[in-house]
């Protein structure tokens, strides 16, 4: 078999599998059949696409670059979406926030402004209490709210749907690109999953588009963009689990390509797009500034001044989104705060550090259960004090020591984001996946396919068996962290032979 022919032949299998996955998903019925529910078929169908996928890694990393490749790495890699495009949701739910932000915010009414379950609820509310109803909500409320309440049952899908929201005690926590997403999309064709995957496709091709032409500009082979193509952490997560990460994922993508350019300022409108798709980009907005900085000849007065039209550029294009929200004041955010403040999820150094201050405050005498500060209990307190200290620590290194690759430093904040984070849901490590196109870091692709493992959480508590809940942080992230400390120390070991090379050459 010729490696061309070898690259087909690990397509056609995961094609097969990804058509076994939807089939699969059609076990998935929400609110049905728990206990019955396959989740260790899935993980074996995901376990044998990474491995595939692995495969398909090795193969782009060890050929040339060649057009033949290329065509089929893209033409497999969309195949593979268009095979899971129909199938159920497996284990998640957050698109039906999304159909439901997109139907409020198309009939003019601020997405911010209510959580789902006042709209179920603000009638009890009104027979109960109407002291207290006249006291929260005004006459202009009561009629946006009977509005809202109507069109719930405009008809069976839309009800359905409506009752399947998430966290509906909480308003919407997404950013304002996304509402307008949502908003496009039920204009469209309304209460459909299907409408806002393909809405979803448009920003997975932009990605790809803008990877390819990434990798192009650093001189690397495009072949690598298998990596994030042929990913199953983003195909799943994307387009079974319609998670809306691919919207800022994309324009983070187009933002990287304009700053290897070193067109700064367009690299700067697509990095505030990015932060209204999803929050997280928002951290790296220093680095650009500092590129902007180093993009002048020291001393000149366009060195100060085109950091300040960045900084004005960015803060107008988030302000600009924000406007049409922000008329309820702080009750824009509210979604947000709840979410930075109680959310923890899957997480791994964040969880060790909560545990190791819970046991340094209870031996200090301090019950850390009881014991509150700005609605956080303390180690969550201590815990995400420590986390900001070290990505501030690294982004001020980052910024003051001599700069080799500022796309290498977005890529390690980026990771360092997902791996501090008190909310380690597998499909934010879909925002690292397109920097290992850039970057060779087997223990990262090794992390997206032990992600998959946080599933096993949802089979535990079906079958009742919570205690080993415990051990599933340390099977799914155990390994990594060990072939992380590997890979680094290797890495590290590379680059300082390289030196010594370089100095004796030199001398």
């Amino acid at each position: 078999m010729n490696r061309h022919s070898l690259l087909i032949a690990l397509g056609l299998v995961s094609l097969a599998l990804y058509l076994a996955m939807w089939n699969l998903s059609l076990s998935f019925n929400w609110g049905e059949g728990y206990e019955q529910r396959p989740i260790l078929t899935y993980l074996v169908i995901y376990s044998a696409l990474f491995i595939l996928y692995a495969l398909g890694v090795r193969y782009v990393w060890r050929t040339g670059e060649d057009k033949k490749t290329l065509w089929t790495l893209i033409a497999f890699g969309l195949l593979f979406r268009l095979a899971i495009l129909p199938s159920q949701q497996i284990q998640e739910d957050d698109v039906y926030r999304y159909l439901w932000d997109g139907k409020v915010f198309s009939h003019g009414i601020n997405p911010y402004k209510y959580a789902p379950d006042q709209v179920e609820k603000f009638k009890e509310l009104l027979v109960r209490d109407p002291v207290k109803f006249e006291a929260t909500y005004s006459d202009a409320d009561l009629e946006e709210l009977l509005f809202l309440y109507d069109l719930k049952w405009e008809n069976d899908t839309a009800r359905v749907f409506k009752e399947r929201v998430n966290h509906p005690d909480v308003p919407t926590i997404y950013p304002p690109l996304a509402q307008y997403v949502f908003r496009a999309i039920h204009n469209i064709r309304p209460d459909s999953i299907l409408a806002m995957r393909l809405g979803f496709l448009f920003f997975d091709l932009m990605a790809l588009v803008f990877i390819i032409l990434t990798l192009r500009e650093l001189g690397l082979s495009r072949n690598y963009s298998l990596i994030y193509y042929w990913s199953p952490l983003v195909i799943k997560e994307t387009f079974n689990s319609t998670h809306l990460d691919i919207i800022g994922l994309s324009f983070l993508c187009v933002s990287i390509y304009w700053l290897v350019k070193k067109r700064i300022g367009i690299a700067t409108v697509f990095l505030a797009l990015s932060a209204l798709g999803k929050l997280y980009p928002i951290i790296l907005f220093p680095l650009y500034l500092q590129q902007a900085v180093l993009a002048e000849p020291s001393g000149s007065k366009r060195q100060w001044s085109q950091p300040l039209l960045c900084a004005t550029l960015f803060a107008s294009i988030i302000g600009l989104f924000y406007l049409p929200f922000i008329k309820i004041g702080e009750g824009a955010f509210e979604g947000l705060r709840v979410f930075s403040t109680y959310w923890q999820s899957n997480d791994s150094i964040f969880a060790l550090l909560t545990f190791f201050y819970g046991q340094a405050l209870a031996i200090v005498g301090f019950s850390s259960q009881s014991e509150y500060l700005f609605s956080y209990d303390l180690p969550s307190l201590l815990s995400k004090i420590t986390v900001l200290a070290i990505l501030g620590g690294t982004m001020l290194y980052l910024l003051y020591r001599p700069t080799k690759s500022c796309l290498q430093d977005i890529f390690l904040i980026m990771t360092m984001v997902f791996l501090l984070s008190p909310v380690q849901n597998p499909w934010y490590l879909c925002w690292v996946v397109p920097f290992l196109c850039f970057y060779k870091w087997r223990s990262l692709i090794l992390l997206t396919g032990l992600v998959s493992l946080y599933y096993v959480e949802f089979y535990l508590d079906y079958q009742n068996l919570p205690q080993y809940l415990p051990w599933l942080p340390w099977v799914e992230y155990a390994p990594f962290y060990l072939a992380l400390a590997w890979e680094a120390r290797r890495k590290y070991r590379e680059a300082g032979s390289e030196k010594l090379q370089s100095d004796q050459f030199v001398e």
